[in-house]
């Protein structure tokens, strides 16, 4: 069923048919899903009539050419006009989505900073204490929050098909960057739950709970601390990947 706006132009087209005086043609407009469209619709009655009964049949094939060609004309030049506006929406979308992706890049390239060093740091504790010749609490570090990321920004860029106006190597690149990213959380995934397991409850302990009969720390503990080290390590080349995409996505934009 027509909108009161598609019956008050089906109305005006109705008015302008009658008229013997309208002109060649009428700009009408539809509404779709992208907007207003124009369609061309000739409505000239006492010309056609009026050509049709003077004219040869070369003269009247001449006129008609020349009508289908402006008509072609006119409906050529609605979809440039339509084209156009849909690239420009796109290229909108675009650079929206690439800001939230570069956000995201630029809040894990201070984060992954800030995470490494505190474990290091906890490391750094422990090792003192060991060259000390005293006993202490491995050295731990929880992230606050969730064990993953955050990751909307690129997920959206992805499922929505912006993604695909990135340039083949930034997005090859990008698309290897989240799958390091979130394959690291993975191992502090088990990280964590090893120190929520077995590190927490032995604090409460003591120190003393982390050592065997030898005097020396029991092996999963070193382990688990050379497991923290390694994620430490890659945290930090994941920052140093972030800061150098998040430039190149920065500069593709300008």
């Amino acid at each position: 069923m027509p909108s009161g706006i598609a019956r008050a132009h089906i109305v005006r087209v109705k008015a302008a048919l009658r008229h013997q005086d309208s002109v060649a043609a009428l700009f009408l407009y539809s509404a779709s899903e992208s907007g207003w469209r124009a369609v061309i619709v000739p409505c000239n009655k006492r010309a056609m009539a009026h050509h049709s009964q003077n004219a040869t049949w070369r003269e009247r094939l001449a006129w008609l050419a020349s009508e289908l060609f402006i008509i072609f004309l006119a409906v050529s030049a609605a979809f440039v006009v339509e084209n156009y506006r849909d690239h420009r929406t796109q290229v909108a979308e675009f650079h929206d989505a690439m800001s939230g992706v570069i956000a995201e890049l630029r809040n894990t390239e201070a984060k992954t900073r800030t995470y490494s060093d505190a474990i290091f740091a906890e490391l750094a504790r422990w090792e003192e204490a060991d060259r000390d010749g005293r006993r202490a609490v491995p050295g731990h570090y929880r992230i606050p929050g969730a064990t993953h990321p955050p990751t909307a920004a690129w997920n959206s860029a992805v499922s929505s098909g912006v993604a695909r106006m990135i340039e083949p190597k930034l997005r090859t690149d990008l698309g290897y960057y989240y799958s390091e990213f979130l394959g690291i959380h993975d191992n502090y995934d088990r990280y964590n739950q090893f120190t929520e397991r077995e590190v927490l409850p032995r604090i409460l302990l003591g120190p003393d709970a982390f050592y065997g009969a030898d005097r020396k720390l029991l092996p999963q503990f070193r382990v688990y601390m050379d497991l923290q080290k390694e994620f430490a390590t890659d945290l930090s080349q994941i920052g140093a990947s972030a800061h150098e995409l998040r430039t190149r996505l920065e500069a593709s934009q300008r």
